[in-house]
């Protein structure tokens, strides 16, 4: 599976991540997240605009406004694409019990 690569740099920032915990309470303005953070109004826009390429977030234009959101899309190709590593983790693990049982059974 391809991975969008802008992912990985999106959640490489505490302040990108910090943005994601916020949005996963619901829609916010710029205005709105700049508030919550110590940087200026220039770097959250730079910040959301990593996560509008990563396709972690979306955003919608009401009159002045710009209302971002977290898109369920881009966390699941995320979720699909680090599944594949945790389903092997688990294939190793299933093969490791069942080897156990065997010997145990010996």
């Amino acid at each position: 599976m391809l991975m969008n690569n802008h992912i990985f740099t999106a959640f490489s920032d505490p302040n990108r991540r910090r943005m994601l915990d916020i949005l996963k309470h619901g829609k916010r303005t710029a205005g709105d997240l700049s508030s919550s953070f110590d940087i200026s109004g220039s770097a959250v826009s730079q910040h959301l605009k990593v996560l509008l390429q990563a396709r972690l977030v979306g955003v919608e234009k009401r009159k002045n406004s710009r209302i971002y959101y977290l898109r369920k899309e881009g966390f699941e190709d995320l979720q699909q694409y680090l599944g594949q590593f945790w389903d092997d983790h688990l294939t190793v693990l299933k093969q490791l019990a069942e080897a156990e049982e065997r010997e145990k059974e010996q």
